[in-house]
């Protein structure tokens, strides 16, 4: 070949693999993009069996504020006025490890389906790299009991069940005192001192066991002949031994005789004279009534006993302690619908809302009346009409449900059974479990039932056993884990591991639709107020402010808020995305998250006054919209005063409220994965240094044409000027 088409070719060949250089960079940049977003998608190559995705580990500080007066605060009711002292302790730093297990992908709906639970370990007692060690776990810290409040509102209801089945018993035992001389049952027992404490044994103790025998007259709720009959129906051989009664005939005819008041088979013939007929007028003279022991209960409870017109002290009456210028009696009728209606949790939660907040829940028809969310709301002694006939019997109705019972009995009848309004646990138990004897009791009779009866701040795997029930060998039931179901981003970019549901559910259990009709439309309905929530991407990938102006993001289940975008910070030398939020605590009341109950009692004023605030920074990579650092402040905050007067306007301040409990959690990317995120994103969408890292073998093809480009124009020029001399000499 000719050396001067030689070295002219080489330099066309440098010119073309420098020409084929540019686009190639253009290429090779572009294809990060498309290669984030599709290795982006959950699919089961690159998702579930990813031992990083099914086990992650993540720290937690915890603070808390000890009462450190509590003592005197559950010294009731005097203490219930004083002011709690508060003394912030802190922090408590957790492992946490969550676990989870997947269970199925759909590629039809593009979801993908896992389960999950977390495990809590102190780092005061393991090593949390760095972490922690924060303080130790078992110290004793005071402060709000939260299932005493949930006991309080619901053993309202079972109060008025236990007057009604009190005023049966005393019925029974004025029956039987009456016909007790007229019987021969004095030759079923074995000596004159076995019947005589079959008649009067207990008497005036809260343990009556005679049939006769009452409890203190201040507590006319203790009958003996109650204690005989459940004794008798539960086992009556040992009740035959326990009241020395001689043989099984004398037994049979006894429970028949007393069984027979008690349950409404004998009746009893009453004068007139006390008696008011269904339209409050009273009997004519010298009519008479034969009522049973379900009679005698309505009649008592509407305000008079039937028998002898004295005024029960549970009776609307209260005792003749009733502040009012007349005698209050509803009769049978009317008197039993409203003793019925308390025993329900609408009923007496009805009562005690309207009484706190002076007015109904919403009304939607008057003439029932039937509550619903939208309806109008009327005065509360227009709401006591949907009980009784007039303003005054609604006052006597009011103030024996309130004065006499809610705020005074109830209090009482808790602390019997151990619940105060405050209680001592350690850092464990208040966050991860404890057993609280007096919901055992109250749900299912038995305070030692550990089937039942369990509470915890927080979500661990399974409740925590304090070291005096481990000793007992108590195991504490395990906590069922959330079942989550999530978009793999297939058909959908921007769904990218969005929610779909938790447990089957689209939006907070506590801000449902069964929780907004329960509750009359009090507690708000959040429609889809989880559903996609992000599951750690913004809006799928490639992102920016603009366009991406809000994150929705799940703050442990108390709240999900739009986050807005308001800017970019650098986080380990990546330029992320800033989503940044400030929720405000007087607008975010949690008690019914507490509570639960789906009825009006969630909406009660002031039975447990907590409030939520979180602090919420998040920082997003924009090329893969992944979250690389989170910063959240979660604090409870107590509305102390609304604990002794619930009726006070809802606070419209932080400075209003004292904080109580404190969450810290401070995510963020290792220097290793911002150092990957720097190489694998940024390095490789640099048209002029995509290649320098050589993460892939793509890579080595732009050196390897600029050396070829080099080395064409190298020797080309050198062998132009090669011949150029070769002409010259010639």
């Amino acid at each position: 070949m000719n050396p001067n088409n030689m070295g002219k070719g080489l330099l066309v060949v440098g010119a073309v693999m420098l020409v084929l250089a540019v686009p190639l960079s253009i290429v090779a940049t572009s294809m990060v993009q498309g290669t984030i977003d599709s290795a982006s998608v959950r699919t089961a190559e690159n998702t579930w069996e990813s031992e990083s995705w099914l086990t992650s580990v993540s720290y937690r500080d915890y603070y808390a504020y000890d009462v450190t007066n509590v003592d005197e605060l559950n010294e009731f009711p005097e203490g219930w006025a004083k002011t709690p002292e508060f003394e912030l302790k802190g922090p408590y730093t957790f492992k946490v490890t969550t676990e989870r297990v997947f269970v199925n992908h759909n590629s039809t709906d593009a979801t993908y389906e896992y389960t999950e639970s977390a495990s809590f370990e102190s780092c005061f007692d393991v090593d949390c790299e760095g972490n922690g060690p924060g303080e130790d776990p078992r110290d004793q810290l005071s402060n709000l009991n939260v299932p005493y409040a949930t006991l309080k509102v619901a053993t309202l209801p079972q109060v008025f069940e236990i007057i009604r089945d009190s005023m049966e018993a005393r019925f029974a035992m004025l029956m039987l005192e009456e016909e007790s001389n007229e019987t021969n049952f004095s030759n079923c027992f074995a000596n004159e001192a076995d019947y005589s404490e079959f008649l009067n044994g207990g008497e005036g103790t809260k343990n009556p066991t005679g049939i006769l025998a009452e409890g203190p007259s201040s507590e006319p709720i203790y009958y003996g002949v109650t204690h005989f009959l459940d004794s008798a129906n539960s086992n009556s051989e040992q009740t035959m031994s326990d009241y020395g009664i001689i043989s099984n005939s004398c037994m049979d005819d006894i429970m028949v005789w007393t069984g027979n008041w008690y349950n409404g088979i004998s009746t009893y013939e009453v004068s007139g004279e006390h008696l008011v007929d269904s339209e409050g007028d009273p009997y004519p003279e010298n009519a008479t009534e034969n009522i049973t022991a379900s009679d005698y209960a309505n009649m008592s409870f509407g305000g008079v006993d039937p028998i002898d017109g004295s005024f029960p002290l549970f009776g609307l009456n209260n005792g003749g302690f009733l502040d009012l210028d007349r005698t209050i009696n509803l009769g049978n009728e009317l008197g039993g619908s409203v003793l019925d209606s308390m025993t329900t949790t609408t009923g007496a939660g009805g009562m005690v809302y309207m009484s706190t907040v002076g007015s109904t829940p919403p009304i939607i028809d008057v003439s029932g009346p039937d509550y619903g969310p939208g309806g109008l709301v009327l005065d509360k002694y227009s709401g006591f009409r949907g009980y009784v006939n007039d303003a005054f019997q609604g006052f006597a109705l009011e103030h024996l449900t309130m004065n006499v019972i809610y705020n005074d009995v109830v209090p009482r009848y808790l602390e019997e059974i151990g619940s105060q309004r405050w209680t001592t646990l350690s850092i464990n138990e208040w966050l991860f479990g404890w057993h609280d004897s007096a919901t055992a009791f109250s749900l299912s009779g038995s305070s030692d039932n550990y089937s039942t009866g369990w509470f915890s701040l927080d979500a661990n795997a399974s409740f925590y056993v304090n070291p005096e029930l481990a000793e007992k060998g108590v195991e504490s039931p395990d906590i069922p884990p959330t079942w989550i179901v999530r978009n793999t981003g297939a058909l959908e970019l921007t769904k990218l591991d969005k929610l779909v549901s938790a447990n089957n559910l689209t939006e907070l259990d506590w801000h449902s639709e069964e929780m907004y009709e329960g509750t009359y439309g009090l507690v708000e309905w959040e429609p889809n107020g989880l559903r996609y929530a992000s599951g750690g991407w913004v809006d799928g990938t490639n992102i920016d402010c603009e366009a991406n102006k809000y994150l929705k993001y799940n703050l442990a289940g108390f709240i999900v808020p739009n986050i807005p975008c308001v800017g970019s910070s650098d986080v380990k030398g990546i330029d992320a995305l800033h989503y940044s939020i400030e929720t405000n605590a007087t607008e975010r009341p949690i008690q019914a998250k507490l509570l639960n109950t789906k009825t009006i009692l969630d909406a009660l004023p002031g039975s447990i006054p907590l409030y939520f605030n979180a602090e919420a920074d998040l920082y997003a990579e924009p090329k893969s919209g992944f979250i690389i650092k989170g910063d959240v402040v979660s604090t409870f905050y107590l509305d102390v005063e609304a604990l002794n007067n619930p009726s006070k306007d809802a606070p419209e301040s932080k400075d209003e409220l004292q904080p109580v409990f404190v969450i810290e959690i401070h995510p963020e990317l290792s220097d290793e994965q911002a150092s990957t995120i720097q190489s694998q994103i940024y390095t490789n969408q640099n048209l002029i240094t995509w290649w320098t890292n050589f993460d892939t073998p793509f890579d080595m093809i732009l050196p390897i044409l600029i050396l070829i480009s080099t080395a064409c124009f190298f020797f080309g020029k050198k062998q132009l000027v090669k011949t150029e001399i070769v002409w010259s000499e010639e």
